[in-house]
């Protein structure tokens, strides 16, 4: 339901012309009216500009619209976010889009109400960032999913590195084969971190010998582990793309009294809470969500707060990863 300036007037104590003047842009310098209908406009659910108050002390509203899947990145993805946000004076809200028939408008309708969206939706494409482009042009939007020829600021981890970097940890420890646990590959992020991985492993000399593409889950891993284990093959590095179907694989390994590390060298992606709690304690590539909140959060509310009203950018912030190694990439074949 619109709010109506006559709501705002009789909440906050002014007149309607004041209001009107307000919320127009037109009142100049830092006053108490002012405020006091900025706040009232925003607890009514009315969405004043910022940009033209900057020097009025009121929280940014964003909206977070991911397509979550059922693990526990997201769950820590949503509390950093929530964490910093409340450290940034920014107030977040978390809108799902997993099952979105027409993301494109779900966007669009939640640009009414909030100042700004990241958008975590990593099965997205160029074209359907620009169908939201075309809608929302002006619109202060981040992504924090890769893609490939992005449309909007992007600030992402660096997938390709990790990749590589477990590539490079595996030939460390000693193994010469290889295994990837991919995640789905219509995600560009999936195909990133394969790409760091196999292109390491060339550099070198070497080669994917096992691949089996999962979906980010549990039972993915688990599946993983059956299907090597009919192959027939052992004494292998494998890089999972994610933490979550490491460890279905190490768990379903372990329970076929396969010996980890010694049968199989493993490497998570994420660094997720549990991967420091399962024995043995999992080897992974770290991302610090933490910096990924402050970095998108600040971004956005840059251009939240500016007064020039700018066209969207395809700039791409890649944030460094690194390899935390704990147990489960070690080879004791080659001791």
């Amino acid at each position: 339901m619109r709010i109506k300036l006559e709501e705002i007037a009789s909440r906050s104590g002014y007149s309607i012309a004041t209001v009107s003047r307000v919320l127009s842009g037109k009142a100049k310098g830092r006053s108490q009216s002012v405020y006091d209908i900025i706040h009232t406009a925003r607890d009514l659910g009315y969405k004043a500009s910022l940009n033209q108050y900057n020097n009025i002390d009121i929280p940014i509203d964003v909206a977070l619209v991911t397509q979550h899947d059922a693990e526990e990145f997201y769950s820590c993805l949503y509390e950093s976010f929530d964490r910093i946000a409340s450290k940034m004076n920014i107030q977040i809200s978390i809108h799902s889009a997993k099952y979105s028939e027409n993301l494109t408008e779900q966007v669009h309708l939640i640009s009414k109400f909030h100042d700004g969206i990241i958008i975590m939706a990593p099965t997205l494409e160029s074209a359907d960032y620009q169908m939201i482009s075309k809608k929302i042009d002006t619109f202060p939007i981040i992504s924090i999913a890769p893609v490939n020829g992005n449309i909007f600021p992007t600030i992402t981890f660096d997938s390709y590195e990790g990749g590589r970097l477990a590539a490079e940890t595996l030939m460390e420890s000693g193994f010469r084969d290889f295994g990837i646990i991919t995640g789905p590959m219509a995600k560009w992020e999936a195909s990133l971190r394969k790409n760091g991985f196999n292109d390491a492993l060339v550099k070198k000399g070497y080669t994917i010998n096992w691949e089996f593409q999962g979906d980010y889950s549990f039972s993915s891993g688990e599946a993983a582990y059956e299907n090597i284990e009919r192959e027939g093959l052992t004494n292998i590095g494998i890089f999972s793309s994610n933490d979550q179907m490491a460890l279905g694989f190490l768990h379903t390994a372990l329970e076929n009294g396969s010996k980890i590390p010694g049968d199989f060298g493993v490497i998570g992606y994420d660094n997720m809470p549990y991967s420091k709690v399962f024995y043995p304690k999992l080897s992974t590539i770290g991302t610090n969500l933490d910096v990924l909140a402050e970095a998108t959060l600040d971004s956005l509310r840059t251009k939240i707060k500016s007064k020039k009203i700018k066209k969207q950018n395809s700039t791409t912030t890649l944030l460094p990863v690194e390899i935390i190694k704990r147990r489960t990439h070690a080879n004791n074949k080659t001791k």
